[in-house]
């Protein structure tokens, strides 16, 4: 145990990649016993999700309902998730489509593997189950959109009621929060043997075969991830005057097993808690990074367009202006159900293959390599929550500071 201590956690993490390939490869008949680590370590990481948003987003309301900023936080929290998730998909969706992305790789793929996943997303009914008709379903549903709904509501309920009397209560879910972040330190220690569970089982369930068609595929969405990694995030953050190297400093082990589970909820709890050790705004945090699970996805953003471009141009099917227009319009609307369904990803997919009429055998084809590609869009997603936290909480600060100099500058 000492010798594991003296570890690194992300060296943990990559022996733990290594050695899942290898059981994976050459001992398959394991692989119930790895899908049983995989499982469990999600499951309980998915345990403590809910039971931890819940109280969380509830003090997060009562603390800006106090300070009668309630709206103007919520305005600025939507306007930037929707406008720079939008700019990212036109621009990746464009250059990949212009660029030839997935020209001459058309390959067969068995459609079989997307049976039982939806293939279609109304818009109407996703805003509808926003409003849960029943609490407890929402919990037990792990509904997370549905649970910050009445999260908010029930802290609205609770600013208006008063904060002195509301006291108790807020206490004791401060002790409750307190108390699951106790709990996450103890799952994430765990971690690597939940990663090599889950890559094993994918490894010797799948194979490496699938992969080698692929190349191309993989190849170019990582140099989309690579290019939001180095280029689009460091342009966003200085554009909002947020340190985005130290950003990346503080959250790198979170970046990194995001990265090695493809589970984003696993850093949550642990993103919430550093974010506010090293300085954030803890309203604005609690409040922003929630909903950004849901609203504020960049790397599925990316994932998406250049998947879309990918079909497109490996079945040489010519897309105008105005249709590419309307693909940016459609992801960007309907990319905000990733988080609220099952295979989120693959069903945004679907959805938009569905209604834009591209072959379904393409995403088929994408789907058999999704492990791989799901890896880097959950970091990139944890990464984009960070910065969008601290730029949000920046144009607060800025707004609150405009009066009082411009006061200054008339006297």
């Amino acid at each position: 145990m000492a010798t594991i201590k003296r570890i690194g956690f992300p060296y943990q993490l990559l022996i733990a990649l290594v050695l899942a390939v290898i059981f994976g490869n050459f001992l398959p008949i394991a692989d119930s016993f790895y899908n049983l680590l995989g499982t469990v370590f999600i499951n309980a990481i998915t345990m403590i999700i809910l039971p931890l948003i819940f109280p969380v987003v509830i003090t997060a309301v009562v603390k800006i309902f106090n300070q009668k900023s309630f709206g103007h936080i919520l305005l600025k929290t939507f306007v930037y998730f929707f406008v720079i998730t939008t700019i990212i998909i036109a621009l990746f969706l464009l250059a990949a489509y212009y660029f030839g992305f997935g020209t001459g790789t058309h390959a067969s793929a068995n459609v079989s593997s997307l049976k039982g996943i939806g293939t279609s997303i109304n818009l109407w009914t996703f805003l509808a189950s926003i409003v849960p008709a029943n609490i407890i379903k929402a919990f037990s549903d792990n509904n997370l959109l549905s649970v910050i709904f009445f999260a908010i509501v029930l802290g609205l309920g609770l600013g208006a009621y008063g904060p002195a009397k509301a006291k108790p209560l807020l206490n004791l879910f401060d002790i409750w929060i307190e108390a699951l972040y106790k709990i996450t330190d103890f799952i994430i220690k765990l971690s690597p043997i939940g990663i090599f569970g889950i890559i094993a089982h994918d490894v010797s369930s799948v194979g490496t075969s699938e992969l080698v068609s692929l190349v191309t595929f993989i190849v170019g969405l990582y140099v989309g991830y690579a290019a939001l990694l180095l280029i689009v995030f460091p342009i966003i953050a200085s554009i909002y005057r947020v340190p985005y190297l130290a950003t990346l400093r503080e959250i790198r082990d979170l970046f990194t097993l995001a990265f090695f589970t493809g589970s984003s909820s696993v850093v949550l709890p642990k993103l919430l808690e550093r974010l506010k050790s090293n300085g954030a705004s803890q309203t604005v945090t609690d409040f922003v990074i929630p909903l950004g699970y849901t609203f504020n996805l960049e790397g599925a953003t990316v994932y998406l367009s250049l998947a879309v471009a990918f079909v497109a141009n490996s079945y040489n099917l010519s897309l105008s202006l105005a249709t590419l227009a309307t693909i940016v319009l459609l992801l960007t609307f309907i990319s905000k159900t990733i988080a609220t369904v099952p295979s989120g990803a693959i069903v945004v997919l679907l959805a938009t293959a569905t209604q834009l009429g591209l072959p379904k055998e393409g995403v088929a084809l994408i789907f058999a390599v999704d492990f791989f590609a799901n890896a880097g869009r959950t970091a990139l997603n944890v990464l984009g929550n960070a910065i969008a936290a601290k730029a949000i909480e920046g144009q607060l600060q800025a707004t609150a500071t405009k009066p009082i100099s411009s006061k200054l500058a008339n006297e």
